[in-house]
């Protein structure tokens, strides 16, 4: 019965997002404890309508905002609101506000290696240098974009968080999310000696695997 009312609500979100109508307002996002337990959607369609914004409206979103090094924080031009009408803005603002939260509290972090990744591609180092992994191993270490993050695992780390998911920065992944990007890289759950570590996109906000990774 729960699984039908959730797959009317999240028809009804898809709906209303390809005709065009208003984005959900007073977007509140689920904290990390509530995360791990959510259901994988099962299309593209229904993860962007449950996040609160299309493929589209995040590529736009990518034009105005930057990410500022000297105080470790992405950053909105207001400008924003010329092209995005006011919902849309409060979405954005609620992905950067909670990405931000994290990069403030990674900054003392001096176990796990964190990135910002602006949307233009360059990497900027949040904390303290951890101890390297050796590269044929492969990281692992979460880059956080302003409304995703990519989450690396190494070879020795990833029969662990297949397992039992990853906790790294303040982020949680869970297992059925790691063993999902694994069957993407091409790395088999059941395989005895891992070569490779893994890397996949995670929009950590609604506990969504984005269905992109591959092998480190």
């Amino acid at each position: 019965m729960k699984t039908a009312t959730r797959q009317k609500q999240a028809k009804k979100c898809v709906c209303a997002l390809l005709a065009g109508g208003m984005l959900i307002s007073g977007l509140s996002f689920p904290n990390l404890a509530q995360a791990s337990t959510l259901d994988e959607p099962a299309t593209t369609e229904n993860q962007q309508a449950q996040v609160g914004l299309t493929d589209m409206e995040m590529g736009l979103a990518d034009k105005y905002i930057s990410y500022n090094s000297e105080v470790n924080q992405f950053q909105l031009d207001r400008s924003i609101e010329f092209v995005m009408d006011a919902n849309q803005v409060q979405v954005v603002e609620n992905y950067i506000n909670e990405t931000n939260k994290q990069l403030q509290l990674s900054e003392s972090n001096k176990k796990d290696e964190v990135y910002a990744i602006s949307p233009s591609g360059e990497a900027d180092r949040v904390n303290p240098s951890p101890k390297m992994m050796l590269k044929s191993a492969g990281v692992t270490r979460v880059d956080y974009h302003w409304n995703y993050c990519r989450i690396k695992i190494s070879a020795g780390a990833l029969k662990f968080a297949m397992g039992s998911g990853i906790a790294i920065a303040g982020i949680y992944a869970p297992a059925r999310i790691v063993q999902a990007a694994c069957a993407v890289a091409g790395i088999g759950v059941s395989t005895v000696n891992i070569k490779h570590g893994v890397w996949f996109d995670y929009n950590y906000f609604a506990a969504i695997f984005l269905g992109k990774a591959g092998k480190q």
